[in-house]
C-alpha cells in the first residue's frame, strides 16, 4: 500500500488527462438535454437558484455591488444571504454563462476535485476516474445541479478530506501544504452558500485528522492543525460568512423557526439505506400512488434527496476496499455520515434540535455517505485491479463472497415478488419503506425487472470472479464486464431524474406575465394564496410545470414582490410575521388595506368576486385573477396626503436619491422597503434616523421644506469580513510558502 506522504510514480499527464476525459464524456451524455440548450428549472432551481442567479447576474451587468435585492420581499439584504452566493469565485461567470450552464460548471467542479482527490490518496488515474464515474451517477449526484448552492459548497470539500491525513505527516512542509490545501478548501466551499454542508465536511475533516493522528501518536499537533485550517479557511470565507451571521440574528430561520419544520422533519428513515441496492423499492416518486408507496418513507414528502442508490457494483467495490486503511477509513465515514443523518429516529436528536434548529436537513449527511462511498469503490478497484500478490487475491476473494451474498438476498426478493407478492408488500410495509393502498401485485410487478437484473449480474460477477482467479479468463476481462454492468444499471437509475425543461423556459413571458409586467409600473406583485398546497399544485399543472409568476420565479422577468407568503426563511422576521398575517386574512376590505400600504399595484388570486372598492380584474387566466389595486402607495410616498411631494431623482438596488417638498410643519417619509439597521438617510447631507413602520418597512421624520434626501445601504460587516478574508489568504501563502534556503 502506498504512504499517504508518497506521491508514487508520477503518471504521465497524458493518462491522467485521459482518464478523466473519460468521466467528462460520461458527464456530457448524463446532461446532455443541458448541453442541447435545456433549462434548470426542477425544485429549487426553478423556485428559488435560477431567479436569484440572474438578479445577480443583472447586479453584474449593471455594475452595481448586489448588495440589496429590492425584488423580494420588499427588499433584504442580498449578498448576505449566503444561498445568493455573490462571493462564490465562479458566480461572475454569470456574465458569460446562464445560470443552468453555471450549474453545471458547479457540477464538473465537483467531478474535478474529487477526480484529484482520489488521486491524491495514491490511487492510480483509472481508479479515481471510477471513483468519479460511481459519484457521477449515484442517486445523490442527480439533485446537486438542482441545489445551486450544496453542489458550490461540497466542491472544494473531498481536496481537504484527502489532505486530512498529511496533517500528522513527519515532514514539516507536507504538514504545512496540508493545512494550506484544506484551508483554501474550507474557506471555498464557505463561500459557495451552502454553510451546513461546510460544517458538515469539517466534522468529517476533524474526523479523520484525529484517526490519522492516533495512528502515528501525534495527536495533539495534528488535532492543531485541523482546527487551524478550519479556523483559517472561516477567515477566507469571512465577507459571507460575517454579515451573514448577523442577518440571521435578525432572520426567521434564526428566530422563529421551529425542530418541526426543519431537523425533525427532513431526516432519513433508517429503512432507506435499503435503498442504497435499488431505489425502487420504495417505488417511483413521479408516478402515481399505486407506483409510489414510499411517501411515507420521506418524512418531507419532497425530500431533499430523492434517490440515495449507489448500485450493486460500486457496493461491492466499496466492501472490497475494507481490506485497505483508506478504504476503511472511507467506510467508516460513510457510516457516521450515514447514522448521523437518521435525524430524529436517533435517542435525544430532538432535544439536540430543539436547541440547534438551524441544522434544517440531517438528510443533507447523506452527501457524505454518498462521496465517502464513492471513494471506498475507487479504493476497492485499485485493490481489485492494481493491487499486488496476497492483497488481489484477498480482493478477489471478497468480491465474490460479496456478490454471493448480494445475489442471495436480491434472489431472496425476487422469489417473494414471484410467488409471494402480499408477502412482500407487508415486508416492505414492515421495516417502514412501504405505506398506503398499493396492492402486493403492483408492488411486485414494479420490482421484478430491476431485481431479475440485479440477481443475474451478482451471480454473473461471481461466478466471473471465480474464474478470473483460478486464471481462465484475463483480468481486463472481468473489468470489461463490471463497467458494463456498472453503466447499463446506472442509466436505468438515472434515467429521468434531473429532467430540462425548454431554453427559452426564463424568457419567454406568458400572457400572465407580460400583463402583470404592463400593469405594475414601479409597483409590486402579490402572490395571494402562494402559501395553500392544492393551490400551488393546480396553478404548476396549468403552467405546464413551471408557474412563472410564483415567488420568486416572477423576478427573472422584472416582477417584483413585496409580503409574499411563500419566503426565504433568512428573510427578515417582521416580514415573515406581517406576510403570515396577511396570508391568514381572508379576500376583503382588511386584505386589500394592507396590500395598498405595501405599495403592491397588482394581485393574483383565486379568490371570486365581488372584489372590495378600488380593485379592478385585469384578466382571468386557469383558476385565478390578476387584479389591479388602485390608490396603492408608491415606493416613496409622504404622510400624511397631501403632506408634499416627492420626486426620484435615482432609484438604485442600494440606493436612492430624492427631491421632497414638505408643505406642512412636518410630514413622515414612508419608504416601502424593508427595514434594515444597515439603511443609511441623509437630508441634506445630514444623518435621518429611519424606523420600522407598518409592520415591517421603512419611514422616516421630515421636516418643513424642500430637501434633498439619499438613501443607501452600508452593511460594515462586508468591509470589516473583506479585511479578514485578506488577511487570511495573506496567513495561508505564508504557510504555504517554501522554507527558504540558508
Amino acid at each position: 500500500m502506498k504512504s499517504e506522504d508518497s506521491e508514487g510514480p508520477r503518471p504521465r499527464a497524458t493518462n491522467v488527462a485521459l482518464a478523466f476525459s473519460v468521466v467528462l464524456a460520461a458527464a456530457a451524455l448524463r446532461f446532455a438535454p443541458f448541453l442541447a440548450g435545456g433549462t434548470l428549472y426542477r425544485r429549487d432551481a426553478g423556485f428559488f437558484f435560477v431567479p436569484w442567479r440572474l438578479v445577480l447576474a443583472r447586479f453584474f451587468a449593471s455594475g452595481e455591488a448586489p448588495l440589496w435585492n429590492e425584488w423580494m420581499s420588499a427588499g433584504r439584504p442580498f449578498a448576505a444571504d449566503p444561498n445568493a452566493a455573490v462571493f462564490w469565485p465562479l458566480s461572475p461567470l454569470l456574465l458569460v454563462l446562464s445560470p443552468t450552464a453555471l450549474a453545471l460548471a458547479n457540477a464538473v467542479l465537483v467531478l474535478g476535485v474529487f477526480f484529484l482527490a482520489l488521486r491524491r490518496l495514491g490511487l492510480s488515474e483509472a481508479a479515481s476516474a471510477a471513483g468519479t464515474l460511481v459519484l457521477l451517477f449515484s442517486g445523490v449526484f442527480q439533485a446537486l445541479p438542482v441545489y445551486a448552492t450544496t453542489c458550490a459548497a461540497a466542491a472544494p470539500l473531498a481536496f481537504a478530506l484527502a489532505e486530512a491525513p498529511r496533517l500528522a505527516s513527519g515532514d514539516t512542509m507536507t504538514r504545512r501544504r496540508a493545512c494550506a490545501f484544506a484551508t483554501l478548501a474550507f474557506g471555498f466551499s464557505a463561500l459557495g452558500g451552502e454553510p451546513a454542508v461546510t460544517l458538515m465536511g469539517a466534522a468529517a475533516f476533524l474526523a479523520i485528522a484525529a484517526a490519522a493522528a492516533a495512528a502515528r501518536g501525534a495527536r495533539i499537533g495534528a488535532a492543531a492543525r485541523a482546527l487551524l485550517a478550519l479556523v483559517l479557511g472561516a477567515g477566507i470565507a469571512a465577507v459571507q460568512i460575517l454579515p451573514a451571521a448577523l442577518e440571521v440574528a435578525r432572520s426567521a430561520r434564526g428566530i422563529e423557526m421551529r425542530p418541526e419544520h426543519g431537523a425533525l422533519f427532513w431526516s432519513v428513515r433508517p429503512s432507506r439505506v435499503l435503498t442504497l441496492l435499488e431505489p425502487g423499492l420504495t417505488g417511483d416518486p413521479a408516478g402515481d400512488a399505486a407506483s409510489f408507496w414510499g411517501a411515507g418513507t420521506f418524512d418531507a414528502g419532497s425530500p431533499y434527496f430523492e434517490d440515495l442508490a449507489l448500485g450493486l457494483v460500486p457496493l461491492l467495490l466499496a466492501a472490497v476496499a475494507w481490506r485497505d486503511p483508506r478504504g476503511r477509513a472511507a467506510v467508516l465515514l460513510a457510516l457516521g455520515g450515514a447514522v448521523l443523518s437518521f435525524g430524529r429516529f436517533l435517542p435525544g436528536y430532538a432535544m439536540l434540535a430543539r436547541a440547534l434548529p438551524v441544522v434544517r436537513y440531517p438528510e443533507k449527511w447523506w452527501l457524505l455517505v454518498t462521496f465517502a462511498l464513492a471513494a471506498a469503490a475507487a479504493i476497492g478497484v485499485e485493490g481489485v485491479f492494481f493491487g499486488d500478490g496476497e492483497a488481489r487475491r484477498g480482493a478477489f476473494d471478497l468480491l465474490r463472497r460479496g456478490a454471493i451474498v448480494l445475489a442471495a438476498f436480491c434472489g431472496a426478493l425476487l422469489a417473494l415478488a414471484i410467488g409471494a407478492e402480499d408477502f412482500l408488500r407487508k415486508g416492505l410495509w414492515a421495516v417502514g419503506l412501504g405505506a398506503g393502498e398499493a396492492s402486493g401485485a403492483a408492488v411486485a410487478g414494479a420490482l421484478r425487472s430491476p431485481l431479475i437484473l440485479g440477481t443475474l449480474s451478482l451471480v454473473l460477477i461471481a461466478a466471473l470472479t471465480r474464474f478470473v482467479a483460478r486464471n481462465r479468463l484475463p483480468v481486463p476481462f472481468l473489468a470489461a464486464v463490471l463497467s458494463l454492468l456498472f453503466l447499463a444499471d446506472a442509466a436505468r437509475r438515472v434515467a429521468g431524474t434531473c429532467p430540462a425543461g425548454p431554453p427559452d423556459l426564463y424568457s419567454r413571458e406568458t400572457s400572465a406575465v407580460a400583463l402583470v409586467g404592463r400593469a405594475a409600473g414601479h409597483g409590486r406583485f402579490y402572490d395571494d394564496a402562494a402559501d395553500d398546497t392544492p393551490t400551488v399544485a393546480r396553478r404548476t399543472r396549468e403552467a405546464g410545470g413551471f408557474d412563472r409568476l410564483r415567488p420568486a420565479a416572477g423576478v427573472a422577468f422584472g416582477i417584483r414582490y413585496a409580503g409574499e407568503n411563500d419566503v426565504d426563511r433568512m428573510t427578515a422576521a417582521a416580514s415573515v410575521r406581517f406576510a403570515r398575517g396577511i396570508a391568514s386574512l381572508r379576500w376583503g376590505e382588511e386584505k386589500i388595506a394592507r396590500l395598498r400600504t405595501l405599495g403592491i399595484t397588482v394581485v393574483r388570486t383565486p379568490a371570486s368576486p365581488p372584489d372590495p372598492a378600488g380593485v379592478v380584474e385585469l384578466g382571468r387566466f386557469g383558476g385565478d385573477r390578476i387584479l389591479r389595486i388602485e390608490g396603492a402607495r408608491e415606493e416613496f410616498t409622504l404622510l400624511p396626503a397631501g403632506a408634499g411631494t416627492v420626486t426620484v431623482e435615482e432609484r438604485r438596488g442600494s440606493r436612492a436619491r430624492l427631491k421632497v417638498r414638505v408643505a406642512l410643519p412636518a410630514a413622515v417619509l414612508s419608504v416601502s422597503r424593508t427595514f434594515d439597521p444597515n439603511w443609511r438617510a441623509r437630508l441634506d447631507g445630514v444623518e435621518l434616523a429611519l424606523r420600522p413602520a407598518d409592520g415591517f418597512l421603512t419611514a422616516a421624520n421630515v421636516p418643513k421644506g424642500n430637501h434633498e434626501i439619499a438613501l443607501q445601504y452600508e452593511n460594515p460587516a462586508f468591509g470589516a469580513g473583506g479585511a479578514l478574508s485578506l488577511a487570511s489568504l495573506f496567513a495561508v501563502a505564508l504557510l504555504a510558502r517554501p522554507p527558504s534556503r540558508p
